[in-house]
């Protein structure tokens, strides 16, 4: 009795584990998960998850708001159409100081380029006979614009500062000419940020559970009106797409966009659904059978021993 105890309890042992290990679909809003070309599943994202909206809708042509007004690194209440007055190009990008990795890899990447930029190389334009270099402060500008309406100067400028220190020496001082970051002109007031965000057709939006803004990671190109004429994706950059990039915003001429979309934000498949509470619930219920899988697994194996005893006791072979 006691041995076939042990073997069914051993087999639903066995079926629970196998059970336990199947993979669970995962479903989100009730859709079924894709597949990866091994068959894998892919968790399908939720269509009502927020950062779905996280991307780039290119509005090539499109004019900036140049009324917007900002503060800049040194708590300057300036305009757009001011930061561009001298009648330079831009690369205009959208960044926050606390963003967990992406602003960071971002900016690297483009203090990575730019002084490549920078050095003296053949003209993007082969009708142009001789070698030019382009570098901020001197031939175009560049322009951040905090996403977090509620930034303050310090982290601002500590942060354009980081960046500005990647620049050979020798560029250094027309960099700082030529970078300029602007917050909200009145903390917690993210009007301006939105219009300009608007005009160019970034989409972000704000992860209140990770207190985080999802964004993509774009520049975007404009002309010395304040018009896009190219977006740039990724987070590694080309010096020859740079230079080519520039040197026809300065020429107004709009160019098809180069790259892929990166966007910075942190899924949770189980955001909006009861999935954590089930794999909790298998979770909890696996760690219950085994504890009374094993104490009956004792049980048995104590009565086994006294039976065993009480036989040879008495005598019985």
């Amino acid at each position: 009795m006691a041995s076939r105890s042990l073997i069914w309890l051993a087999g639903l042992a066995g079926a629970l584990g196998f059970a336990l290990a199947q993979p669970v679909p995962a479903r989100a809003g009730g859709v079924e998960p894709a597949k990866t070309a091994a068959g894998d599943d892919i968790p399908a994202v939720d269509p009502t998850y927020k950062g779905n909206d996280v991307k780039v809708d290119e509005h090539l042509g499109a004019q900036l708001p140049l009324d917007a007004a900002f503060r800049d690194q040194d708590g300057k209440r300036v305009t757009l159409s001011e930061v561009m007055r001298g009648g330079l190009p831009a690369i205009l990008t959208f960044n926050y100081s606390d963003c967990p990795m992406l602003c960071s890899v971002q900016l690297n990447g483009l203090t990575t380029a730019l002084p490549k930029v920078g050095a003296v190389a053949p003209s993007p334009d082969p009708s142009i006979k001789r070698d030019i270099a382009l570098r901020p402060g001197a031939q175009y500008r560049i322009i951040t614009i905090d996403l977090e309406p509620n930034e303050t100067l310090e982290k601002a400028h500590a942060m354009r500062q980081r960046y500005l220190d990647r620049f050979p020496e020798d560029q250094r001082k027309a960099a700082e000419a030529g970078w300029t970051f602007l917050i909200a002109a009145t903390p917690g007031d993210a009007s301006a940020i939105h219009r300009v965000a608007d005009a160019v057709g970034f989409r972000y939006t704000f992860i209140k559970e990770r207190a985080e803004w999802a964004h993509p990671a774009a520049l975007i190109f404009l002309s010395a009106a304040g018009a896009v004429t190219r977006y740039l994706y990724g987070v590694e950059f080309e010096p020859k797409v740079m230079r080519e990039s520039i040197y026809k915003a300065g020429l107004a001429e709009p160019s098809a966009a180069v790259g892929f979309m990166i966007r910075c934000y942190h899924y949770d498949p189980g955001a909006n659904s009861h999935a954590r509470a089930g794999v909790m619930t298998l979770r909890i219920g696996a760690a219950l059978f085994a504890i009374v899988l094993f104490t009956a697994l004792g049980v048995l194996h104590f009565m086994r021993r006294r039976r065993s005893v009480s036989a040879a006791s008495n005598g019985v072979p």
